[in-house]
C-alpha cells in the first residue's frame, strides 16, 4: 500500500498541474486558483509515502486529508488518485491498529 500512496500522489500532482494548464478562464475559481490545493494535496501524499513506516498514524490521517482536499479542489478529476490515497490511508491506519493491539 505504500506504493499505492506514492502513485496516487504522483497522479494527483500531474492531474492538478494539467487542470491548471487547461484552465481557460483565469478568473474562474473552479480550476484556476483553487487548483493549487490539488497540487498541494499531491505533494503531501508523496511526502506521506516516506512516513508510512516511521509514523503510520500521521501518514494515514494525512493521506485521508489529502484525499478530501484534492477532491474538494478538483472534483471529478481527482477521483482516481483520491481513491488510491484514501485506500492507502485506511490501510495504513488499520495496519497500525493491528500492530498496536498485538
Amino acid at each position: 500500500m505504500k506504493n499505492v500512496a506514492l502513485i496516487g500522489g504522483i497522479i494527483g500532482l500531474l492531474f492538478s498541474i494539467i487542470a491548471q494548464l487547461f484552465a481557460v478562464i483565469d478568473d474562474s475559481y473552479t480550476f484556476g486558483n483553487i487548483g493549487f490545493l490539488g497540487v498541494f494535496s499531491g505533494v503531501v501524499a508523496i511526502v506521506c509515502f516516506f512516513y508510512v513506516n516511521k509514523k503510520p498514524l500521521l501518514a494515514g490521517w494525512l493521506l485521508i486529508l489529502t484525499t478530501a482536499t484534492g477532491v474538494y479542489a478538483l472534483a471529478g478529476l481527482y477521483l482516481i488518485p483520491g481513491t488510491m490515497t484514501l485506500l492507502a490511508g485506511i490501510h495504513t491506519l488499520s495496519k497500525r491498529n493491528e500492530n498496536g493491539a498485538s
